[in-house]
């Protein structure tokens, strides 16, 4: 990602032209298609700066979530990750393998 640092040189009103970067005004000598035909060219790749905006920032936070399956075909979830359980349909302690 490309860096770049702001300048206050750099800062503008919003929908504020820079006098610089405009080139030479369009000769009167030029037909109305030929103005805007010149206008569009100078424009193309034009880089109005980057836009900055500020909202409150709030936590989220991740859990774990395990699949349990018994021998006998039962399965359910756990937040945690046990060494032994008791499986809810056939009542039998069961070590826990990943």
């Amino acid at each position: 990602m490309k860096q770049r640092t702001a300048r206050l040189g750099d800062i503008r009103a919003a929908g504020a032209r820079s006098e610089s970067k405009g080139g030479p005004p369009p000769s009167p000598a030029k037909l109305p298609q030929e103005m805007l035909e010149s206008t569009f060219h100078r424009r193309v790749g034009h880089d109005d700066g980057i836009l900055v905006q500020e909202e409150e920032l709030g936590l989220v936070k991740a859990q774990h979530l395990y699949k349990m399956r018994c021998e006998c075909g039962r399965s359910w979830f756990e937040l945690e990750l046990p060494k032994l359980v008791k499986c809810p349909a056939c009542l039998r302690i069961n070590l826990v393998s990943v």
